[in-house]
Parts: structure tokens; C-alpha cells; sequence
């Protein structure tokens, strides 16, 4: 008998269906999360030598309701090593990444969209939500910050990693939560600072310690007392003020500029950067000693693309929380371009998104793909009138996208295209290797061009 489906972030299984285990960790999931962010899932490895029926009778392995989706709408079968998604001539068509598709293999990432529901093959399924005050999360970020929330209540330094706009500030606050301290959260940004005044904004001054000093300043240190201080893009401080940062960490007391007397301190020091601290150390930007101090926990947060599962549960409490709780409808169409979008400037580029939809089209019936960006408009793979069989095979090796990213100059969607994978999939096959370098590859007077 084929396996039900589960509910995710409810303990109400969607009508129709039974519930299910939770998929174990590495285990392929097509999990549901547009319309209902706690939509229906299907573990691949519960499906066995059978299949699982997607559609909207209630005797569906996978019951979709909605009026756009055939009683039988499509099946998820084995054929050997891979699962395979077919189309059972339903009648608005099954589509993945972005085309409709008659058969095609399944593998991590892929997103599903079947009528008005949006579903993505994750490993990483479970529960959505806000993990603490305006820090929305699903189960790749709470993993990932898991550490740092025990490690809150310490003294124990964390450095916070991450590309620009993944939420290294709001983790900052989260862990300051966490914490307790009855003190303040102060964030600065380090490359803000100019070189000559960096050191009297971080451990302040006195009246007439320099030429300017007007009145005293307490610096960032000292306004952080007994609270938790964020010294963000640290890698940009310079090098003759490291060595001051550090004496102040390991004498836990800043001297103020024009004070004969140390000022004993109590802050919890954190620390983020853009690019990890120790190649920053290797090519000689920064004090080995210093990012010893600083490296008691290191959390890398992950980008937007590297979860796509979560992105429509991020965009729809978005909305929420920015059309004061009454959002407007949204085609599945957009969210299906939302999911398969890069994201460069990843969450803080999707809050702007949302701002701009509700400035803009706020007060038409629905939100749909015309309303976004051309550059998200053109995400993705495009969409075929016609059904069109793709052949079952295995994935490219790496070694073969490596070839054919060296003939396009760097550029990933035109390697993609030539091993007929998308674009997010090669992104995907080069997470976390070193063997390609894109931005050797590339040349800067062609830029990569979408798909």
C-alpha cells in the first residue's frame, strides 16, 4: 500500500491523509508549502517498489484540493537509483523547475508545481516558524544556529559567517536573546568606520582628547555594558586597531581616549563577516591571534538559495507581517519564480521585494509573476506550451560541469543548459567544493546572462 502523507508545522494532517514519521535526516522529501506553509509531504524512501498518486481525491497518496488540480494529477514512482515524477494527462499540466514536463527526474532542490500548489525536494523537512523575535526560520537555520542558542548563555565568543543580507544581524539579536544579559545590543559596522576616528567610536573618549571631541563619548564597548556587542564586517577593521581590540578582549577593559584609568567591561562580544575570518588571517588582513580570540563558535549562515524549501513560508510571513496581517492572494506562479530565483542579496532582498508588491499592486485582486522584477520574471527554466518528455538519466558528474563552465567562461547558465540541468542545480553541485573556482573562470566584461 502506498504511504500517506504528513503535515508539516501542524499536528492536522491535510484532509484525506494519515500522518507519517518524520522523514530521517537525508532522506529526499517533496514537501508542500504554497498554498498552506504546513501543506503536505511525501518521503521518497516511504514510497518503496510502488507509487504515490498526487491529486485531489481524497484516496491520493498526496491529496491537493483545488480546482486547478486533476482528481489523478501525477505519480512519484522508483525506477531503480532515482524517483521519477510523471504526469498523468492532467489537465493544467505538472511542472518542474519552471517547464512543464510529461516525465523528468527528481533530486534535491527541484520545485514542483502542481495547479496552485508549490512543493520543493528538500532533505531538510519540518517545522517553519519564528525561532525568535523577527528571525523566521525552518530546519536548515535551526540547525544551523542549534550551537549558538546553548552556547547564548555563556561568555564564549561567536562569529557569525555568512553573504550579505542572510541575517547576520538578527541572529546577533537572537543569540543576545538568548543570552539574558540584562544589558543592551549594540551593532556597529566596522567597515563604517573612518580609519582615523575607528578607535575613539569603538572604546571612547573624554572631552578634548582630540580636536572635535566637544563632549565625552562612551564608545560602543561601554554603551554595551552588561549587554551584547556586534562588531559586524570586523574583517575590515584595520590592522593597527586589531591589535588594540585584542588586548581589550583578553583584559576585559577599554582605556577611553584621553583617560589615564581603565574602564572595566562586561560584554558579550560578537562578530560577523562577510567572508570566512580565516582567509582573511591566510592572505594577512587579519590577526591570527585576534580570530583565535574571536573563534570560539563559528556559525556560517546558509544564503537563500542554498534553502529554497523555505522560501515560501519567508514570503508569505513577509507579507504578513508587512500589509498589516491582511496579505493579498498570490498566484502560485510567482512563488513557483520566487523559489527558483538565485536571491544575490538573499532575505534582505526578498523583504524589498515584498515592500515593493505591496507599494505597487497592494491593492489588485492577486499578486502574480508580471508584478515581479524582469530579473525574477526570467528565473528559472521557461515554460513550454506543450508537454515535453525529458529523458530518465543519471545527474551530470562534477567533473562534467567543470568542463562545460570552462567553456562558457564561468558563465553557470549557459553550463547548465548544455548538460540540460537548471541553473539552480549547478549552483547546488558546487556547493561546498573547491574544485571550481567561478570567479577564475569568469571574464568581467561578459557577465553571466540569464536563463
Amino acid at each position: 500500500m502506498a504511504p500517506r502523507t504528513r503535515a508539516r508545522g501542524s499536528t492536522t494532517a491535510p484532509s484525506g491523509g494519515s500522518t507519517l514519521g518524520e522523514a530521517g535526516e537525508g532522506e529526499l522529501t517533496l514537501a508542500f508549502s504554497f498554498p498552506r506553509t504546513d501543506g503536505p509531504a511525501i518521503s521518497f524512501a516511504e514510497i518503496g517498489a510502488g507509487e504515490a498518486l498526487l491529486g485531489r481525491d481524497d484516496d491520493c497518496t498526496v491529496p491537493l484540493p483545488g480546482a486547478d488540480v486533476s482528481r489523478r494529477h501525477a505519480a512519484i514512482q522508483k525506477q531503480g537509483r532515482v524517483v521519477l515524477l510523471r504526469d498523468l494527462e492532467s489537465r493544467n499540466g505538472s511542472f518542474v523547475n519552471g517547464r512543464r514536463v510529461t516525465a523528468v527526474v527528481l533530486e534535491e532542490g527541484d520545485v514542483v508545481r502542481v495547479g496552485g500548489w508549490v512543493g520543493v525536494v528538500t532533505r531538510q523537512p519540518g517545522a517553519l516558524g519564528m525561532l525568535a523575535p523577527g528571525l523566521y526560520a525552518g530546519p536548515r537555520l535551526r540547525h544551523t544556529l542549534s550551537e549558538a542558542e546553548r552556547a547564548a548563555v555563556s561568555d564564549l565568543p561567536i562569529l557569525i559567517e555568512g553573504e550579505t543580507g542572510t541575517g547576520k544581524e538578527a541572529a546577533a539579536r537572537a543569540i543576545h536573546g538568548w543570552s539574558r544579559r540584562r544589558g543592551p545590543f549594540v551593532a556597529v559596522n566596522c567597515a563604517a568606520f573612518p580609519e582615523s576616528l575607528a578607535e575613539a567610536e569603538l572604546f571612547g573618549y573624554r572631552r578634548g582628547a582630540f580636536t572635535g571631541a566637544e563632549r565625552p563619548s562612551l564608545g560602543h564597548f561601554r554603551a554595551a555594558q552588561h549587554g551584547t556587542l556586534l562588531l559586524d564586517e570586523i574583517g575590515d577593521l584595520p590592522l593597527s586597531l586589531q591589535a588594540k581590540l585584542l588586548r581589550v578582549i583578553e583584559q576585559r577593559e577599554v582605556l577611553p581616549l584621553g583617560e589615564s584609568s581603565p574602564v572595566a567591561l562586561d560584554v558579550r562580544l560578537l562578530a560577523a563577516a562577510q567572508e570566512p575570518l580565516s582567509r582573511a588571517v591566510s592572505e594577512g588582513r587579519f590577526r591570527a591571534d585576534l580570530f583565535a580570540r574571536l573563534d570560539g563558535l563559528t556559525v556560517r549562515l546558509p544564503s537563500l538559495r542554498e534553502r529554497p524549501a523555505e522560501i515560501p513560508y519567508l514570503f508569505a510571513q513577509l507579507l504578513l507581517d508587512h500589509s498589516g496581517s491582511r496579505p493579498p492572494e498570490v498566484d502560485a506562479r510567482l512563488v513557483e519564480r520566487l523559489c527558483l530565483y538565485d536571491w544575490p542579496f538573499n532575505v534582505r532582498e526578498l523583504v524589498l521585494l515584498v515592500k515593493r508588491l505591496l507599494v505597487l499592486h497592494g491593492g489588485e485582486p492577486a499578486l502574480k509573476v508580471g508584478h515581479l522584477p524582469e530579473r525574477m520574471r526570467e528565473s528559472g527554466s521557461k515554460e513550454s506550451s506543450e508537454p515535453a518528455l525529458q529523458a530518465v538519466q543519471e545527474p551530470p558528474e562534477l567533473s562534467e560541469l567543470a568542463a562545460a563552465l570552462r567553456a562558457s567562461g564561468g558563465n553557470v547558465a549557459q553550463a547548465a543548459a548544455a548538460l540540460g540541468i537548471s541553473r539552480q542545480r549547478a549552483y547546488r553541485m558546487m556547493q561546498g567544493r573547491s574544485e571550481i573556482d567561478l570567479e577564475s573562470l569568469r571574464e568581467p566584461e561578459q557577465p553571466e546572462q540569464p536563463e
